[in-house]
């Protein structure tokens, strides 16, 4: 790595800031900017289960095999679910679409049914009066247009109210459609974290042998499954170490032990 450290620039793969005005979070930073103060190569998955090591680091066995399965990848390895990983996250990539106008659709039908309901009792009204008329011998030729005139619109308002039940039996179906794909996308997101759960167990197990002789090999302590860890991984950015009466009186020391370079902090408070 390539550091700015107080006006200078070191050049190191063990980088020892407990005496200098920094803390842990401003190391993390320049490590995962670009263009931050500490030049490196950009972290791996690794470093979001060990890219931090102080006394609260891994302190979970469900913790310690997520960071065995990625030092496991760091190294290159494959798990056997991989592919169905991978079609799964990219099916459930697709956002399930939202059916709008539903409500709307409902309202309609219901409001242009009652207007074809209404025009058919006029209709129906106005040709009783036409045929009254017509026994009686009578003619009545504005009643006869009222007649024509409410049949016509009573057409008009079946061909709307037709296409308005289309609609809404569109929309019934698209919203259907969406449930049954809600459904499969839960039932997905079950199945790829079933997936995942597996190939981390299988990873983490091929990694199991490496990480306890690695154990023995490192300082006890709270941070003794993360340092161990990160002896096993191909880890190329920087690891912080921040913690209190650390085991390591050098950064040179820490390198050399866990086989990566190194940023030594002041302990996190």
């Amino acid at each position: 790595m390539r550091a700015r450290v107080d006006g200078r620039v070191v050049r190191t793969n063990a980088l020892d800031l407990r005496e200098h005005d920094v803390t842990h979070e401003d190391a993390l930073a320049a490590i995962h900017d670009a263009d931050g103060w500490i030049a490196c190569p950009s972290p791996s998955t690794v470093h979001v289960h060990v890219g931090l090591v102080d006394s609260s680091t891994l302190r979970t066995a469900d913790a310690v095999t997520r960071a065995l399965a990625a030092a496991a990848r760091s190294r290159g390895e494959h798990a056997e679910q991989d592919d169905e990983i991978a079609a799964a996250r990219t099916e459930l990539a697709d956002d399930v679409p939202e059916v709008e106008g539903l409500e709307t659709a409902r309202e309609r039908v219901a409001t242009v049914s009652a207007d074809v309901e209404s025009l058919r009792e006029r209709v129906e009204r106005l040709g009783g009066m036409v045929a009254a008329l017509r026994e009686a011998d009578a003619d009545d030729e504005t009643v006869g247009a009222d007649h024509r005139a409410a049949v016509a619109t009573l057409v008009d308002a079946e061909t709307e109210r037709a296409a308005a039940v289309e609609t809404l039996e569109r929309l019934q179906r698209e919203v259907r459609e969406v449930h049954d794909l809600r459904e499969r996308r839960l039932r997905l997101e079950d199945r790829e974290r079933r997936l995942a759960r597996a190939a981390r167990a299988d990873l983490a197990a091929r990694m199991r042998p490496s990480f306890e002789r690695a154990r023995r090999a490192v300082p006890d302590g709270p941070w003794r499954d993360a340092f161990a860890v990160v002896r096993v991984a191909r880890v190329r950015a920087p690891v912080v170490i921040a913690v209190a009466d650390g085991p390591f009186e050098r950064a040179s020391r820490a390198a050399a032990c866990l086989d990566a370079p190194v940023v030594l902090t002041r302990a996190r408070v």
